[in-house]
C-alpha cells in the first residue's frame, strides 16, 4: 500500500475553518482572584520506583468531520503513510490550523467526545454493555497535553524563559478527577516559515471514507505506576496494515486484539432500523473508518537540517510515552525540499535511554497529579477548581460558575 506519489484519494486535512480569530482568552477568565493552594514541585528522595506504563488498552476513537455542525466519525482511521521516497518539496504551511480542535468544536464540554466515542466502540464490539466509568475505578479523564504541560512545569520551572503559562479546568465525577484542556486561543495562523502540516498532507493518504476529516483521536486507558488513566491524543498517521478478520467471540485482551477484533466488522448499519448517525448532546456521531492496531500509529515531526541533530528528546518524548506511540519519524527539510526521513521505535536503546533519564520528572509527575487528585476530591462534586501556571508557579483557583463540563446523565456514569 505504499506510494511514491501525492494523494489519490483526496486529501485529509489539519486545516481549521477560515472564521474570524477571536482575541485570545485571558488565563483568568471566570476565576476567583484568591489562589485557594501553590503546589510546590514534589521532591523524591533515593532512586525511587521507575515510572512504568502497563495494561495499555485501546477503547475509543474518531476523527472530527468538516460538517458544520459538530461531528465525528466513529471509529475513524489515521492518514496512511506512503513511504515517499526523498528528496521532496513541499510548501510552506499557510492560513489558520488547530491547536486544540476539540476546545474549537465543543468548547463547554471539551470530553464530550470521549465518552459518545468509547460508548460508540463498545457498541460496535457487541460488548455486553457501556464502557463501565465507576467500575472501571478510573484516576483521571485527560488530554495527552495535559500530562505534558503539567510535566514542563516540573522540568522547567526556574529556568529562563520560565515555563509556558498553561491552565486546565478539573471536575470530580464520582472518584474520577476529569482533566479538560483550557487554551487561550484553539486556533492559530501559520506563520509561513513552517512545513509540517503541509509535510503530513504531502506523505500521507485518507483513509477510505475520511476524506472528509480533520484529525484521528484516539483514547487509550493504562496504569501509570498505580494511577489508572484515561487519555485521549492526536494520532498523526498510520503504517498501513491487513489485518485478517477474527472469528468467534472471544475476549479482547489487549490493544491490538482489540483493534484485530474490530477490523473484522462492518460498520455500516446493521440493518434498516439501525440509525447511520445519532446525535446526543449537541454532538453528533456517523459511523466510519476502521481501527487500526496501535502499533501502527506514528509520530510525524519536522526539522531542518540545522536543527535536526539537536532534537530536543527531552521535551519530545513524553509525547510518545503518554501515548506509548510505537513510532517517531522525524522528517528533516532544507527550506521545504525534504531529504530524509529518521525512523524511530518507542522501544529503541536510544528511546528508552531517554526514558531512563526522564524517570525523576516521570516520579514528580506521579506525586503531582496525587496532590491534584486530593484537592479535588476534597472539594467534592460541587467543586470547580482550575489549575494555573504562571511564570512556572503552579496554583489552584476556583471558577465561579457551577457549570458542568459534562451534561448530568453522563456524569452520573461515574458514581455509584
Amino acid at each position: 500500500m505504499y506510494g511514491s506519489s501525492a494523494s489519490k484519494r483526496g486529501r485529509f486535512s489539519n486545516s481549521a475553518p477560515s472564521t474570524p480569530l477571536l482575541p485570545d482568552r485571558d488565563i483568568m477568565e471566570g476565576l476567583r482572584p484568591t489562589a485557594l493552594q501553590t503546589f510546590a514541585i514534589p521532591t523524591i528522595t533515593g532512586a525511587g520506583k521507575d515510572v512504568k506504563i502497563i495494561g495499555l488498552e485501546s477503547i475509543g476513537s474518531y476523527n472530527w468531520t468538516t460538517a458544520s455542525s459538530p461531528t465525528i466519525m466513529v471509529p475513524g482511521s489515521p492518514p496512511e503513510w506512503q513511504n515517499r521516497a526523498t528528496p521532496y518539496q513541499v510548501p510552506a504551511d499557510t492560513g489558520l490550523v488547530f491547536v486544540d480542535q476539540n476546545g474549537f468544536r465543543m468548547p463547554s464540554t471539551v470530553l464530550l467526545p470521549i465518552i459518545m466515542a468509547v460508548d460508540e466502540t463498545q457498541d460496535a464490539t457487541d460488548s455486553p454493555g457501556p464502557f463501565d466509568w465507576c467500575g472501571e475505578r478510573i484516576d483521571f479523564v485527560t488530554d495527552r497535553n495535559g500530562l505534558r504541560k503539567l510535566l514542563r512545569w516540573i522540568d522547567d520551572a526556574g529556568t529562563n524563559p520560565t515555563p509556558k503559562d498553561f491552565r486546565i479546568d478539573t471536575q470530580l465525577a464520582g472518584s474520577t478527577v476529569l482533566l479538560n484542556r483550557w487554551e487561550a486561543r484553539t486556533r492559530v495562523t501559520s506563520s509561513g516559515y513552517t512545513y509540517g502540516f503541509n509535510f503530513e498532507k504531502a506523505s500521507t493518504d485518507p483513509a477510505l471514507g475520511c476524506e472528509d476529516s480533520t484529525g484521528h483521536h484516539r483514547i487509550v486507558k493504562y496504569d501509570l505506576n498505580g494511577l489508572k488513566m484515561v487519555v485521549r491524543f492526536e494520532v498523526d498517521a498510520c503504517i498501513p496494515t491487513s489485518v485478517p478478520p477474527k472469528k468467534g467471540g472471544r475476549k479482547v485482551g489487549n490493544v491490538n486484539d482489540l483493534a484485530d477484533t474490530l477490523a473484522g466488522i462492518n460498520l455500516a448499519p446493521r440493518s434498516s432500523a439501525d440509525p447511520i448517525s445519532t446525535t446526543s448532546h449537541g454532538l453528533t456521531v456517523v459511523k466510519g473508518g476502521a481501527v487500526v492496531p496501535h502499533s501502527s500509529i506514528l509520530e510525524l515531526t519536522t526539522r531542518t537540517e540545522r536543527n535536526a541533530a539537536q532534537f530536543d528528546w527531552n521535551d519530545a518524548y513524553p509525547q510518545l510515552f503518554f501515548s506509548q506511540t510505537p513510532h517517531h519519524f522525524l522528517a528533516v527539510h532544507n527550506r521545504g525540499r525534504f531529504v530524509a526521513v529518521n525512523k524511530r521505535g518507542l522501544e529503541s536503546s536510544e528511546l528508552q535511554a531517554v526514558e531512563h533519564r526522564m524517570q525523576p520528572s516521570l516520579q514528580r509527575l506521579c506525586v503531582a497529579l496525587g496532590l491534584i487528585k486530593d484537592i479535588v476530591v476534597k472539594h467534592g462534586q460541587r467543586g470547580r477548581l482550575t489549575l494555573v501556571c504562571r511564570g512556572g508557579k503552579l496554583e489552584v483557583f476556583e471558577r465561579t460558575s457551577n457549570a458542568s463540563c459534562l451534561p448530568d446523565e453522563l456524569m452520573m456514569r461515574f458514581e455509584n
